[in-house]
This record gives structure tokens, C-alpha cells and sequence, in this order.
């Protein structure tokens, strides 16, 4: 074996989309400790990084998902719409993204695709992100493909730098949680940095094709009343969960799809996401967890909602 076959060997190579997103950054700090070469994806310059060669395009730049893939062992596929004008914005970026992300690595001689995909694909029908990311599913399980492949379900990942929880965070600070649906509705959940490892764990050969869903490996998930004891002051006061009704929710994301589309700018809260977040069970089936051998939950809901919140705190976001 010459030098560059055993630097290869030793140190094998990943390829990110979506790596400056919220998940995305925490994947590249996993695979950097782990002790992969990262090529990144992005849109705009990014600050040079130790172990981190980035690449300037998106996922309509062919020549740039080329450049991403030539020589990668392994590209894990994360970059995905969360929110958009439309259903046809969704299926443009989330399938007709990933459909090119699949030639690239195809093209490339790359062993290993991991699709970070999510629960909502279970229910397609609720959605139109939701949709979209189940017909992602399908460019995969749909061909035969030159690389072993494995779809990834995470429910909601949670953790420091997410955008999301703040929110929630900010509205407990007034004593009230906000249950949409039911305040008896069910959802896993999993820490970005336990999401992060479990990637690092599947970029591993011995990994064939498969559809999992992962999570904190909570029995049943979580209800919001769960999360409230979990943020629970020190004098034991507990947020007050409030359910909103369907038909309350359902009607604010209509009427943000409507000034959404006046503006131009895409609404997190729409008609669709309404349905999505009213849904009952939004847990992790125990068929689908996957049992990965290097790779197990660090963060349970409490400490894992400590750690955001102090993060979020030194930050100055709380």
C-alpha cells in the first residue's frame, strides 16, 4: 500500500451538503473529531476551518456537486427546504435537489449516500414538505444504485444554535406552552449532537441499504407536558401547556400563506405545517431505531434541554 492509499485509508473523506445549517454544523465538528476530511457545500464564502475544504455552489450547480463528490468516500445529504412559497418549491429544491446530489455521487464512484429525509415522510399526505421529502425517498428506494444507501427519519432535533426551540424557549418564559393539536399528542426527539454522531456512525462501512428512524431511544416519545417538567425552574414551577385547536392553528397558517405569498417570503407556519404539527404521533416506531454498534444517545430530554438553554444564555439569546 503506497503513502496516499494509507492516508486515505486512515483518514477517509465525507462530503456535507447543507452544512451551514443547523444540523450541517454540528456534522462537520462529529466528522472533524472522528477523523474525516470534510468537504462542505455552501452558498456563499465561508471562513477558511481546519479539516474543512469548502465548496462554493448549491444544489442546482452540477459542476459544484461534481467538485463535491470527486474522491469522497461517503456524502451525507442534508440540505432541504423547511419552508416555501409553494408545494412546486418543495418538490424543486427537496427532490429535484437531491435527485442531482444522487448523479454526482453516482458519477463520482462515491460507496456511501446517507439521505437525512424526516418522520413527516410517514405522512406525506399532511404536508408539502412532508410530500417532499417522501418522494426524495423514492429517487433511492426506487433504482438500483451504485453505492450502498441509508435513508435517515429524525423527529425533531433540537440543540444549540436551533432557531426553532428558541422560540419555544422565549414563550416559556411567560409560563405558557403552546400544544398544537393536543396537549396528549406524542413526538420523539434527539439532540443535534447525538443526530451529528449517529451520522458520523452511518458514514462507517458495514452499513447497507435501509430506512430508519432514530431518537434519544425514549419508550413512546414525549408530550409537551413532558417537555414542561423538563423545563422546569428551580423553584419547581412548570410552563402551563395551552393546546391550540386545528382549527385556531389551521387558520393563522392559512392566513400567513396568504401574506407569505404577498411578500414573498416564506412563512413557517402555514395551512400545510399546521397539519403536520396537529398530527397524534410523531414518535420513532421501535422496528425502524437502528442499532449501530459505535453509536448510542448522550443527552436525554432534561440535560439536553440544559445544555441549549445554557448555550443560548452565554450567547446572550436568553
Amino acid at each position: 500500500m503506497n503513502e496516499t492509499a494509507a492516508v486515505r485509508e486512515v483518514q477517509p473523506t465525507v462530503a456535507l451538503t447543507g452544512a451551514t445549517g443547523f444540523l450541517g454544523q454540528h456534522a462537520i465538528s462529529c466528522f472533524l473529531n472522528a477523523g474525516f476530511r470534510v468537504r462542505a457545500l455552501t452558498r456563499r464564502a465561508q471562513d477558511e476551518r481546519e479539516g474543512v475544504s469548502w465548496v462554493q455552489g448549491d444544489l442546482d450547480d452540477t459542476v459544484a456537486l461534481m467538485e463535491l463528490a470527486a474522491g469522497a468516500d461517503t456524502i451525507v445529504h442534508i440540505a432541504a427546504l423547511t419552508k416555501a412559497l409553494s408545494r412546486d418549491i418543495f418538490f424543486d429544491v427537496n427532490v429535484g435537489g437531491t435527485k442531482n446530489v444522487l448523479r454526482a455521487a453516482a458519477d463520482a464512484g462515491v460507496s456511501r449516500f446517507i439521505h437525512v429525509s424526516s418522520l413527516s415522510a410517514r405522512e406525506p399526505q399532511l404536508s408539502d414538505y412532508g410530500a417532499s421529502k417522501a418522494a426524495s425517498e423514492l429517487l433511492l428506494t426506487a433504482r438500483d444504485w451504485p453505492f450502498s444507501w441509508t435513508i435517515v427519519r429524525p423527529p425533531a432535533i433540537y440543540g444549540p444554535g436551533d432557531k426553532e426551540i428558541l422560540k419555544l424557549l422565549k414563550a416559556t418564559r411567560i409560563g405558557l406552552l403552546p400544544a398544537p393539536g393536543s396537549s396528549t399528542n406524542r413526538f420523539s426527539m434527539i439532540h443535534a449532537f447525538d443526530m451529528a454522531e449517529a451520522l458520523v456512525a452511518l458514514a462507517k462501512p458495514g452499513n447497507e441499504k435501509a430506512i430508519i428512524e432514530i431518537d434519544d431511544r425514549k419508550p413512546s416519545g414525549y408530550t409537551l407536558g413532558d417537555v414542561a417538567k423538563a423545563l422546569a425552574s428551580d423553584d419547581g414551577k412548570t410552563p402551563t401547556v395551552i393546546p391550540v385547536p386545528f382549527a385556531a392553528l389551521g387558520f393563522i397558517g392559512f392566513i400567513n400563506g396568504l401574506f407569505a405569498k404577498l411578500i414573498r417570503r416564506p412563512a413557517m407556519l402555514t395551512l400545510s405545517t399546521a397539519r403536520y404539527l396537529c398530527h397524534n404521533d410523531w414518535t420513532v416506531r421501535a422496528s425502524r431505531r437502528p442499532q449501530l454498534p459505535d453509536w448510542s444517545p448522550q443527552f436525554d430530554l432534561k440535560a439536553g434541554l440544559e445544555d441549549t438553554i445554557d448555550w443560548y444564555r452565554k450567547n446572550g439569546l436568553l
